[in-house]
């Protein structure tokens, strides 16, 4: 783990939003713990909490924030976002065939995009971290 406070909250929040949306989605499949209304409190709760810590650390340690955004970690982050843009675009084609062929309520397909939505991207810098082109 990175001593740059940014980075080491970048990579905490980032693990946090996917632990908990991947907890989620094994609750609802399995349909045990709090509803689907309760999850999207407790990830959008960590979310805007991450965010805040994340801006309170930016502003504490300008020089640190500088170093957290170097080249690599930028890229890495478009990265995440494109691969997060076209996982939600490959999941929404996926649910329109099954909400258009009546095998899956639209409301529902509509309700399923938000995990991919959320978790993709961070999923997908926690792996650039991993592999040693983020940190």
């Amino acid at each position: 783990m990175s001593a740059n406070p940014i980075s080491r909250v970048r990579l905490l929040g980032s693990a946090a939003i996917v632990i908990t949306t991947a907890a989620a989605l094994v609750a609802a499949v399995l349909s045990i713990g709090p509803s689907g209304l309760t999850w999207a409190f407790i990830i959008g709760g960590i979310a805007i909490g991450y965010a805040i810590l994340s801006f309170v650390l930016h502003l504490r340690h300008p020089d640190a924030a500088d170093a957290a955004w170097d080249e690599q970690n930028n890229q890495a982050h478009r990265d995440s976002l494109i691969f997060g843009f076209w996982a939600v675009l490959a999941v929404f084609l996926v649910f329109l065939v099954l909400s258009l062929t009546d095998r899956m309520n639209p409301a529902m397909a509509f309700y399923w995009l938000g995990p991919v939505l959320g978790a993709v991207p961070p999923a997908h810098y926690l792996v650039s971290i991993m592999r040693g082109r983020a940190e």
